[in-house]
């Protein structure tokens, strides 16, 4: 038995180290910077736990929540290891005898809040300190990009500056390339080692659930609750009304029901997380306020009433069941109205100082949850690819996830690989209208009609206007109503319905997914003896042969945005990012063979072609 696994026994009582903390408490006691994502359940805090111990000096932990500070301290102390917390939650009494310990050199292991680094006082404290670690738990916080950005976080930079750069352990369940990259930037981490655990959670059974409404929601999770007959239960909600109806829901049929918001009290959040802690709540509805840091190993289910708002949020909110190692459920919820709350937190986050660049990351990773939810493949399968887990990608199919057991049902379609042009031309007006018209009125914009009426909604500024202008109504109209039954499209109201987008319909306007078109037409669009007719027998281009041109691609989107910014519309509205590889790859050389790229139409052509070409000639 090694020196490592001495004290791990003897402090922490384990035999033996969990994949990957061997190689990341050893790279710490070596003196490296170190960046390790480990997903929840992989013991993460040992990493730094286990080097204070060892370490002279202070080991000085950022931790963005209290109650994980709480949870943490509480454990440290019973294992005789000399630990505080320092944050908002002290009272005076308890912030003094905190200062105290730190000036007498009694602390080996300090959890501090990141709001803390504000306070000069504090700071001057530290700076007479010896920090021979810095722990960045929960480190995704600090990256823009991360699901669970905090301002406060950008100041950890300057802070290791401060102390004389001591080495940097950065800790998170959730990051992308992209985002360990950033923090690795924003933290400074100097040839850092770098360690990434396996994703794959054997144990738990993922699944997503298309519900009709919000009452179908209700009555779900009710089931579900129903079948999990043992453990606790965690539900997320996106807002806090969400959170209490759903709770008051259950309320009415089961017993020991709580709920959690940042509207609530600091002591009401704190009783309820001792309450849940404890056993004395079984089931927890919650907002994304609770979850980072929770660790109760006896999670049973986790049910998402609500998409969160990517995929990073999701699978670390997930990953609080089943972590004593037993079978546990993961169930994500969706309805249309989902994205419409997500695209809300988006517009209210674009009217920030950064509002712009903030919410394009937003939407981005909402997009990347929507390809998650409307996967058709091995839940577990997609997530791990979506954070390039290429050793566990390796290992195939989980084998139990709604996908795995019961395999996406492949109704009578036809894929068609980049989508009519009719279809996507109907996709592209509905958008547009945002929910204003109904079917008669989509019909007429799409044939060019020159109402008065329709004319003073400024109809003729929409791209799609008159794109089926040699239609007769009749067949457009079949179109239309073909796309509803498709799924693409809904009715809203009764006294005045309007076409509005599906999930699917978003999906193939942000290039997740091709146009998927139902064998049969309307009967309506067909006279007696008439054979039904396709939407998806409407002519598509060739297929691309050539691999598109990454440079032209990029110069493509950068005129789109130029027109989108002129016209005052979605980027989206102009051309769709399959659109853009399309002509990136066949570089057309004239208006014809323009509109032999699927998205492109008469009056695109028409507005936008010139320059289109001229930007493929600056690039041959």
């Amino acid at each position: 038995m090694n020196d490592l696994t001495r004290q791990l026994k003897e402090r922490f009582g384990f035999s033996a180290f969990r994949p990957g903390q061997d190689e990341v408490i050893r790279a710490v006691l070596a003196g490296r910077d170190v960046m390790a994502v480990m997903p929840t359940g992989q013991g993460k805090s040992l990493c730094y736990q286990l080097p204070a111990t060892i370490l002279p000096g202070l080991t000085l932990v950022i931790s963005p929540l209290i109650a994980l500070m709480q949870d943490q301290v509480t454990a440290m102390k019973q294992r005789k290891i000399a630990v505080a917390a320092f944050h908002s939650g002290l009272t005076g009494l308890e912030k003094s005898l905190v200062l105290e310990d730190l000036q007498q050199r009694r602390v080996q292991l300090l959890y501090l809040a990141p709001e803390r680094m504000q306070h000069e006082g504090f700071l001057r404290l530290l700076r007479t300190l010896w920090v021979s670690l810095l722990v960045v738990d929960e480190a995704h916080c600090i990256s823009q990009w991360g699901h669970d950005f905090r301002p406060d976080y950008l100041k950890i930079g300057r802070l290791r500056q401060e102390l004389t750069n001591p080495p940097c352990l950065a800790l998170t369940a959730t990051a992308t390339a992209r985002v360990q990259t950033d923090v690795c930037r924003r933290l400074s981490l100097q040839d850092p080692f770098r360690l990434v655990a396996g994703f794959r959670r054997k144990n738990l059974a993922f699944s997503v659930h298309h519900c009709q409404n919000f009452r179908d929601k209700l009555d779900r999770v009710d089931r579900l609750v129903r079948e999990t007959g043992t453990g606790t239960i965690l539900i997320y909600g996106a807002t806090r009304r969400t959170v209490e109806e759903v709770a008051e829901w259950l309320e009415q049929s089961h017993p020991t029901v709580g709920y959690y918001h940042a509207g609530l009290s600091d002591d009401a959040r704190r009783l309820v997380h001792q309450d849940f802690r404890r056993g004395a709540i079984r089931i927890l509805v919650a907002t994304n306020a609770f979850g980072m840091g929770i660790d109760k190993p006896d999670v049973r289910l986790v049910v998402h009433f609500d998409i969160p708002g990517s995929v990073e949020a999701y699978y670390q909110e997930a990953g609080r069941a089943g972590r004593d190692g037993l079978p546990a459920a993961c169930v994500l919820l969706f309805h249309e109205r989902d994205v419409a709350t997500q695209e809300y937190f988006i517009s209210q986050a674009s009217k920030d100082s950064d509002g712009a660049e903030r919410a394009g990351r937003m939407t981005t990773l909402l997009q990347e949850l929507l390809g998650y939810v409307s996967a058709a493949t091995c839940r577990q399968l997609a997530i791990l690819e979506y954070f390039s887990d290429q050793a566990e990608i390796a290992l195939g199919r989980c084998g139990f996830c709604d996908r795995c057991v019961t395999p996406a049902r492949q109704p009578s379609r036809k894929v068609v690989p980049q989508g009519p042009v009719i279809a996507q031309a109907i996709l592209d007006t509905v958008a547009w209208c945002g929910g204003r018209f109904g079917l008669g009125r989509i019909v007429d914009i799409l044939r060019g009609s020159r109402s008065k009426v329709l004319a003073a909604y400024g109809v003729a500024d929409c791209p799609t206007y008159g794109v089926c202008g040699t239609e007769t109504k009749l067949s457009v109209t079949g179109h239309v109503k073909a796309m509803v039954s498709s799924g693409y499209l809904r009715i809203e109201g009764v006294e005045y319905p309007t076409l509005e987008l599906t999930s699917t319909g978003r999906e193939v306007l942000q290039g997740l997914r091709p146009v998927e078109l139902e064998q049969r037409a309307d009967t309506s669009s067909r006279g007696p003896g008439q054979k039904p007719r396709r939407l998806d027998a409407v002519p598509t281009a060739a297929p691309m042969t050539l691999p598109p041109d990454r440079q032209l691609v990029e110069r493509l989107r950068q005129l789109r945005s130029e027109l989108a910014e002129e016209e005052g519309v979605a980027p989206f509205l102009i051309f769709h990012d399959k659109t853009l590889k399309a002509i990136a790859g066949s570089k057309p050389d004239s208006r014809a063979a323009l509109l032999e790229i699927p998205g492109i139409g008469e009056m695109k052509v028409e507005r936008y072609g010139r320059r289109v070409l001229a930007v493929i000639n600056e690039a041959l």
